[in-house]
């Protein structure tokens, strides 16, 4: 093994071999800094033990020497390829005299537990976030496994697909390895200094993984290093929190711990010494440093600044001493930072400068900038001040018109709200939560799964959204919110309710104090548009999810075959007044219900006519009742439906087909379709029945409901998912433990269509996993689905994806003609 380089041993002429990382903590821990003690091992290494493995693939046989070729823009070669190389790292053991020196170095330490940490000595990339550490036990198996998934990080998919995208090959990569003693924490974070003007703080609770990975949204305090003047301090959202998991450490209640560590990767493999846990409501509503320590590490954090002419970004942790009751803080990197933090973490969307919204503007000052990211989960950007909700919609509740709506979650009693809002940002959800869809259909950006955000945003800050990558920026803007409300732009729910058809022009106002409200409807096709520029016509049909009126004007000159969903309960919020439709059924409204549904749902059998509208009944869950079976329980509700569809037939709009919600068992469908059948004798010959195929007991009674009288299904793929794989679609970890399309849900779609043909009825798709997984589409086309229903911002991707699979298909059917 090549030499072992000490921190406090390092010299000028070993800046290349340890990197600027290791570099800067050497210099600082030779200035008697409280900097951590360490060694590096160098990519010499790296490379050594690569040359020692007995490659099973004669694809990397000579790795080290070679050009790995790989198209990254082939999703599961790229992954099958990562994986095989990792698991063969993992699988090879360390050459002895490796192991040999790193146990002796380890043990020198002192320490219980080690973090490995990697960076690239050359080229050097920013690899902010993308080379995970890796902290384990000092026991030899663990040293061993540490080392190697720190290596494996190199090969990580996303890695591979990122080496590529900056032209870096594999064999200009050399990843030195940071190695140091890792104890358990108070609080860690960051210190930006900037010359004699404010500096910036962020800390968490433990150990700083959280803030890493970011999971937590870090308390942030604005200081004047020569007084210790605390100028902005504002708590962040800190739910959980890493730290170590020693043998004897028994400080952690049991019933915090999160057992699920598959969601933290870093925390579940046999050598690490990580646990996570929740943080109480206590620790989550106090800042993770006070005062005091705020005091001392600025303190600390000017004599390591005296000793460069740059600005530092300085990583700190906080933790009790051996030998001193009081607590000390140690510096864990010292870097020279010339860009912000906010731009250092987020380079692309700085790559063209602070958005406009916060620069250039006496109330908008740069260096107070919060970089936030979440699931992009509706496309656009929006610019504008922040509403926040921290709580559910109520009758007094003021918005301001153009505003960002803040919330916790986004539910469909928020609609009057969001019509009227340039953007979202919700700290639950995912990209199938009833927020994002909504944002979708409505056309404005959503950003969902941001930790924290009622609390790190207030309302009448400046906020910058991209729904397109999950990015948040927020300034601090105290005095923009009176300026808005002098406008009387803002009004109550039932304002807003009342005045809704002036709501189009409402975001016109936002251009007091140059916040003019930007939101780029990037879904609404260009009226005069061609039919010819979307090619031929596919024999697979193309509908769409919709529920909106206002939505009725993107339809046009889209190549659409009809609407596949109408949600009635999104309908219906807009219809009656943002009243639930039970309070109509108790008052005895059903002529003015009746009256009002029929006119919003013939506008959209108008808007489509002659092609088809399926009309999904209410389906309404604000108890354990919910979807078809509450029609046990309010068959009067049910019947009003009815009314409504009989009415808009009768009208002229025969064109309109129903399906019934979450349909759990048959006879549940026996009683629904036996109400029809009493109360809607006359029906148009074209009238279909269908249901919603979305709680797994469908996929197993098909031919039963069948034989009751389905006249075809409609595959929910959100809630199909929830209950096959037993989520919930607005957990932000659970979304992001099942990223992507899984194999059982898959098979559940197909054995669906396949059963569907068999008993020669319809199947469709209608949830929004062909949108977000494009791929599948052809194993949709491929195992027959007759057709595909998507939210109208898809329509473009999803004619083209259907399209190439059905062009697919026919090739592969002539050419075995061909060779026949």
């Amino acid at each position: 093994m090549e030499k072992i380089y000490w921190l406090d041993q390092i010299q000028t002429s070993d800046r290349a071999a340890v990197g600027e990382k290791a570099f800067y903590s050497s210099y600082s821990l030779q200035k008697n800094h409280p900097a951590i003690p360490g060694f590096v091992v160098p990519a010499t290494t790296f490379w050594q033990f690569l040359e020692s493995i007995d490659w099973l693939e004669p694809l990397f046989a000579d790795l080290a020497n070679s050009s790995l070729h790989l198209n990254v823009d082939e999703p599961k070669q790229l992954q099958a390829i990562a994986r095989s190389i990792r698991h063969q790292i993992a699988a090879t053991k360390l050459p002895d005299s490796l192991s040999s020196s790193l146990e002796s170095a380890v043990w020198n330490l002192n320490s219980q537990a080690v973090i490995f940490r990697l960076s690239l000595t050359s080229p050097s990339p920013n690899t902010s976030g993308i080379l995970a550490a890796q902290a384990v036990r000092t026991e030899p198996e663990a040293i061993a496994e540490g080392i190697k998934r720190c290596w494996a990080e190199i090969f990580r998919a996303r890695n591979l697909f990122y080496w590529q995208r900056c032209g870096i090959k594999l064999q200009q990569i050399n990843p030195a390895v940071l190695v140091q003693p890792i104890a358990r924490a108070i609080a860690s974070g960051s210190l930006q200094t900037n010359g004699s003007d404010a500096w910036e703080i962020q800390a968490t609770c433990g150990l700083g993984m959280s803030l890493n990975l970011g999971e937590n949204i870090p308390d942030y305090y604005r200081v004047q290093p020569e007084t210790g003047a605390v100028e902005i301090q504002r708590l962040g959202g800190k739910n959980l929190a890493y730290n170590l998991k020693l043998e004897d450490d028994r400080e952690v209640d049991e019933n915090v711990l999160l057992d699920n560590l598959d969601l933290f990767p870093n925390a579940n493999f046999s050598g690490s010494c990580l646990q996570v846990y929740l943080l109480d409501e206590s620790a989550q509503n106090t800042y993770a440093l006070d005062r005091l320590q705020v005091q001392k590490l600025i303190d600390a954090s000017k004599k390591v600044a005296a000793e460069f002419d740059s600005n530092l970004l300085l990583k700190w942790t906080l933790k009790q001493s051996e030998f001193n009751e009081e607590a000390l803080f140690y510096f864990t990197l010292i870097r020279p930072a010339k860009q912000k933090i906010a731009e250092r973490e987020h380079p692309q969307s700085f790559a063209a400068g602070i958005p406009k919204i916060l620069q250039g503007s006496p109330i908008a000052d740069p260096r107070t900038i919060a970089a936030f990211k979440g699931v992009a989960a509706a496309s656009g950007k929006a610019q504008a001040i922040a509403q926040v909700m921290a709580h559910s919609p109520r009758e007094n509740s003021e918005f301001i018109a153009g505003g960002i709506l803040v919330a916790r979650a986004i539910d469909p009693n928020w609609l009057p709200w969001l019509k009227v809002a340039a953007g979202i940002v919700a700290e639950q959800g995912g990209m199938t939560s009833h927020g994002a869809i909504l944002a979708r259909e409505l056309g404005i950006p959503a950003v969902v799964g941001v930790a924290g955000a009622t609390r790190a945003i207030e309302t009448g800050d400046a906020v910058s959204i991209d729904g397109d990558t999950g990015e948040v920026f927020v300034s601090p803007q105290p005095m923009v919110l009176d300026l808005v409300r002098k406008s009387k732009v803002s009004g109550s729910r039932q304002q807003i309710i009342e005045n809704s058809s002036d709501l189009s022009s409402t975001a016109a106002q936002m251009s007091i104090a140059n916040y003019q409200f930007s939101s780029s409807d990037r879904h609404t096709q260009d009226r005069d548009r061609s039919a010819s520029v979307w090619g031929a016509p596919t024999a697979t049909q193309l509908l769409v999810n919709i529920s909106q009126t206002s939505s009725i004007d993107r339809l046009k000159n889209l190549p659409i075959d009809g609407i596949g969903l109408l949600r009635s309960e999104l309908m219906a919020i807009d219809a009656l007044d943002c009243q639930n439709p039970k309070t109509w059924l108790q008052n005895g409204q059903e002529s003015e219900f009746v009256s009002r549904m029929a006119d919003r749902l013939s506008l959209f059998a108008a808007a489509v006519a002659p092609r088809p509208v399926f009309y999904r009944s209410l389906d309404l869950r604000e108890s354990s009742v919910g979807g078809s079976f509450s029609y046990d329980f309010a068959p009067e509700l049910f019947d009003w439906e009815l009314k409504v569809l009989k009415r808009v037939c009768e009208s002229g709009y025969q064109n309109v087909n129903l399906i019934l919600p979450f349909m759990r068992s048959v006879e549940e469908f026996a009683v629904c379709r036996q109400q029809l059948e009493e109360s809607w004798k006359q029906r148009p010959v074209d009238f279909e029945l269908w249901i919603m195929a979305e709680v797994p007991s469908v996929l197993f009674l098909l031919p039963d409901y069948v034989k009751a009288g389905v006249q075809g299904i409609s595959i929910g793929t959100n809630d199909l998912t929830q209950f096959l794989l037993g989520i919930d679609r607005n957990s932000q970890q659970m979304v992001d433990a099942f990223k992507g399309p899984d194999r059982a849900v898959m098979r559940a779609i197909e054995h669906s269509i396949v059963q569907a043909r068999a008993a020669g009825i319809p199947c469709a798709i209608c949830g929004d996993a062909p949108a977000l997984y494009p791929e599948i589409i052809e194993w949709l086309v491929r195992w027959g689905i007759e057709s595909i229903s998507v939210n109208v911002d898809a329509v473009e991707s999803t004619i083209r994806a259907i399209a190439r699979a059905e062009q697919r298909l026919l090739l592969e059917a002539a050419r075995s003609i061909i060779n026949n």
